[in-house]
């Protein structure tokens, strides 16, 4: 209930965030689930990537809105949201799964990111998964300096950065869903609060097969 609170004063406040929030919960369920992990797992995806972003409702919106390259003092405020998003949520009782996408959705997989400069494996499983998605979600999405690229334009640059910004096992995730999960449609279909009736076990779900570059970028 709490959380159902949070979400709509996003909604309200930050109707962008909002809606991206919802498109990567839904893109970061569908390949926790290709993953077969545990129910209660993609459940702290799900919900941990519906509020990856509160920090931004403390973020002038000149910033997150701005046209041009930020300056030196407004990139370091854009990246201390996932700082104050986490104190922001501190009092709606998310688990230690989701306060860990919370923080950590902008570590990258060779340590160069933020705020904790996270390296490889010290990044937790469901963080690495919500990152892609938040990229793809990102790429695809258009912005007040740039098109929305498409879906293999975005497939392609994410697949170049596998092991330098991303996790390579979670690209090779990412890369075997088909097109037709990776809908911006089919993502906005969904409520904030969707879980998805079929959710599968993990016995169920075969390994996924690595898209190669050459595929990617066909």
């Amino acid at each position: 209930m709490i959380i159902d609170t949070f979400l709509k004063a996003l909604e309200a406040r930050r109707s962008v965030v909002a809606a991206h929030g919802r498109r990567v919960s839904a893109f970061a369920v569908r390949l926790a689930t290709q993953y077969g992990l545990a129910p209660d797992v993609v459940e702290s995806v799900r919900v941990g990537a519906l509020l990856h972003d509160a920090g931004k409702l403390l973020v002038p919106e000149c910033i997150l809105t701005k046209p041009g390259r930020l300056n030196e003092r407004e990139w370091v405020e854009l990246r201390s949201h996932p700082d104050k998003g986490l104190d922001l949520l501190e009092r709606v009782g998310l688990d230690d799964r989701m306060r860990e996408i919370v923080l950590h959705h902008h570590e990258r997989y060779d340590g160069k990111g933020y705020p904790d400069g996270l390296v490889g494996s010290a990044i937790p499983w469901a963080v690495r998964i919500v990152a892609v998605m938040d990229a793809f979600d990102a790429l695809t999405s258009p912005r007040e300096y740039r098109a929305a690229l498409s879906v293999d334009a975005a497939r392609a640059l994410i697949s170049r950065e596998a092991g330098t910004r991303f996790c390579p096992w979670v690209v090779s995730g990412f890369l075997s869903l088909p097109a037709s999960l990776l809908d911006h449609g089919s993502a906005d279909s969904h409520p904030a609060c969707y879980v998805p009736d079929n959710l599968p076990v993990a016995s169920s779900i075969h390994a996924t097969r690595v898209w190669t570059a050459t595929v990617a970028c066909r």
